[in-house]
């Protein structure tokens, strides 16, 4: 069994949350001219792994949460265009998080 999946739902949506907020302080970094590499994309890539290994977990078949998870992502996508901005992004997550779970 994946460790992930032994996981309750309300700890994995707390470990992709601790994503976006690493997401979040990279980009900050990158912006600020603190860091030479721009780790967004890696970033996207785990957060989408994480919220992919989420709704195949099959304890939340029934849930029926993945579109919501695929909209945060899409939010995601909002902040790094720059359509919203951190705080934004931040606290819908952890609304989101707080409401779903």
């Amino acid at each position: 069994m994946d460790p992930w999946n032994e996981l309750t739902l309300a700890e994995q949506l707390s470990n992709i949350d601790g994503e976006v907020n690493r997401l979040v302080r990279a980009r900050d970094r990158f912006l600020d001219n603190k860091t030479k590499s721009d780790h967004y994309e890696d970033y996207i890539a785990l957060i989408t792994k994480l919220i992919q290994k989420t709704i195949e977990d099959p304890k939340n078949k029934d849930r029926r949460i993945d579109k919501e998870l695929w909209d945060e992502l899409e939010e995601i996508e909002r902040y790094h265009k720059g359509e919203v901005s951190k705080d934004y992004i931040l606290k819908y997550w952890d609304v989101y998080t707080k409401a779903i779970s």
